[in-house]
């Protein structure tokens, strides 16, 4: 019996073994199970936030695009409303003159006297460097005839009443309000006053770039451009004293209408405004290049006039 019972007993704990044995597999396997799935969720979360960044890096280049977008456009309407609100004011010199002053009176005759001195002066300096003192570019320097090359567009961008006329032709445009202020300020002198200015920049600038040419040393260059540049400051010299009463009260009340005058500037709102706009550009860099082929032109021809000469000796 005993023995029966305890054949019994044996088989009874090897299969309690057996089931807990199972059991543990089973919970392994489910264990295993779980993290399996728990894998696959997070590779599922991990695509989901790919796709979702990936999305927002595109957002991102949108809002971007956008952003940049409407600040051209920000500045755009910026300009524009700088343009519509902008004026040009008449200018410190003698030519606001000639534009609001009635003519024959004191004002309009004085900056005429003024403009007058110019043109003389100029023209004095202008016979003196052709037709009496021109005689080639015997012994110039190559060191004067770079200088003289780099010095082009200083020579223009120099000429201040010439860069007043261009910036004016291109962005300035005539009102009749102005009428109400000073009656004598008409369309036709607001075109005889950039006229005669327009004479004054090429006049200077035909005797700069004339004496810069015959200049053949590069001190001698960098001098004669300091000495004539005075000569563009006669007529704004004379409107300060003017302005502090050096030739009477009704000269000095002028100058004083003359600051109350602007003229209203060209926005760019249709084709034809848009190309006048760009004129002073325009007219500056044909200019320039103007100059540029005849300083070209002549140094070439001295070279030419050099190799001819040293042949026949």
């Amino acid at each position: 019996m005993t023995n029966n019972t305890s054949a019994i007993g044996m088989s009874t704990n090897s299969t309690d073994m057996k089931d807990g044995a199972l059991k543990k597999m089973e919970e392994d396997q489910k264990k295993f199970s779980e993290e399996d799935s728990d894998d696959d969720f997070e590779e599922g979360e991990f695509n989901t936030a790919v796709a979702k960044l990936g999305e927002g890096v595109h957002w991102d280049q949108e809002d971007t695009e956008q952003k940049h977008g409407s600040q051209l456009s920000f500045i755009h309407s910026q300009m524009m409303s700088y343009k519509q609100n902008g004026s040009y004011g008449l200018g410190e010199d003698v030519y606001a003159f000639i534009t609001v002053a009635p003519v024959f009176s004191m004002p309009f005759v004085f900056a005429c006297g003024v403009i007058g001195i110019k043109y003389i002066v100029y023209g004095a300096l202008l016979y003196g460097v052709i037709v009496e003192d021109f005689e080639g570019f015997d012994g110039a320097e190559k060191a004067a005839t770079a200088v003289k090359f780099f010095l082009i567009p200083v020579a223009v961008a120099m000429q201040e009443d010439l860069m007043a006329v261009y910036a004016g032709v291109a962005n300035a445009r005539y009102d009749s309000k102005v009428l109400e202020i000073s009656e004598h300020a008409t369309k036709f002198k607001f075109g005889l006053s950039y006229l005669l200015r327009l004479f004054d920049g090429l006049f200077s600038l035909t005797v700069n770039f004339s004496v810069m040419l015959k200049t053949d040393d590069v001190l001698g260059v960098f001098l004669n451009f300091a000495a004539l540049h005075f000569l563009q400051d006669i007529d704004d010299v004379f409107y300060a004293l003017v302005e502090k009463g050096f030739f009477g009260d009704g000269m000095e009340h002028m100058s004083t209408v003359c600051r109350q005058i602007s003229w209203p500037r060209r926005t760019g709102s249709n084709r034809v405004s848009k190309f006048l706009t760009n004129l002073d550009t325009i007219l500056f860099t044909t200019t320039l290049l103007i100059c540029l082929v005849v300083y070209i032109v002549v140094t070439c021809h001295y070279v030419v006039f050099v190799e001819e000469t040293s042949v026949e000796v």
